[in-house]
């Protein structure tokens, strides 16, 4: 097998190992754990101030303001 199908096939299998490599139940406990440090790993480099933003966060602050205030009498 060429080395340039090598490299895809452990990338893949790095990612999947990762990921699902904990609910193996067939693999060693250690192997297991081996697999949840990894991810906490990956999930370790992404920043602390990075967090997904709420887009409906203004709009819930806009209803709760347009609640707030009264209603203009008609």
């Amino acid at each position: 097998m060429p080395k340039k199908n090598i490299i895809p096939l452990l990338l893949l299998f790095a990612v999947l190992f990762t990921l699902y490599g904990d609910s193996l139940t067939f693999l060693p406990k250690p192997i297991r754990d081996t697999s949840v440090a990894s991810r906490n790993f990956f999930v370790g480099l992404w920043p602390s101030w990075l967090r997904p933003r709420d887009f409906n966060e203004q709009r819930e602050r806009d209803i709760e303001k347009l609640q707030k205030t009264p209603n203009p009498s008609r």
